[in-house]
């Protein structure tokens, strides 16, 4: 099994999954859009919160944004750490979130292994936790 310490992900994809994240957060959906491939697949985390398990093309990822925002005042993202998986990156997320009305604050962490080509993301695919995508893409701790 490989040693997740001895990779290194790419610069330009850490860029790439960062500046997604960056927009998500800003509430910016043209510029989150542009991140994606036309084609692009988003399977999420948190699915029992969603109404879809599968978004695809632009149009889903807008309908995957609303949807996950809908429920909260403030949700903001923070990425942790990117894991080098050879030809997708796995992406520790800390999801911070308010409830509406409330002071209520939400913790949770999660996952997204995200696949990029020609400088666009073409997959993601959430999990509610770090250890599943690990799986996933045949690493573990």
């Amino acid at each position: 099994m490989p040693d997740i310490a001895e990779k290194r992900v790419a610069d330009a994809d850490i860029q790439l999954i960062s500046r997604m994240i960056h927009e998500w957060n800003s509430g910016d959906v043209e510029a989150l859009l542009a991140v994606f491939d036309p084609e692009v697949e988003v399977r999420p985390a948190l699915s029992a919160f969603l109404a879809s398990m599968v978004y695809r093309e632009h149009h889903g990822v807008r309908s995957w944004y609303a949807e996950t925002n809908e429920p909260w005042a403030e949700l903001q993202a923070e990425p942790q750490r990117f894991i080098d998986a050879g030809e997708r990156t796995v992406v520790v997320i800390a999801l911070h979130a308010r409830v509406p009305g409330g002071r209520v604050d939400v913790g949770a962490e999660i996952a997204h292994v995200v696949t990029i080509r020609d400088g666009r993301i073409v997959t993601l695919d959430g999990y509610d936790d770090a250890d599943a995508a690990l799986a996933a893409v045949g690493l573990a701790q």
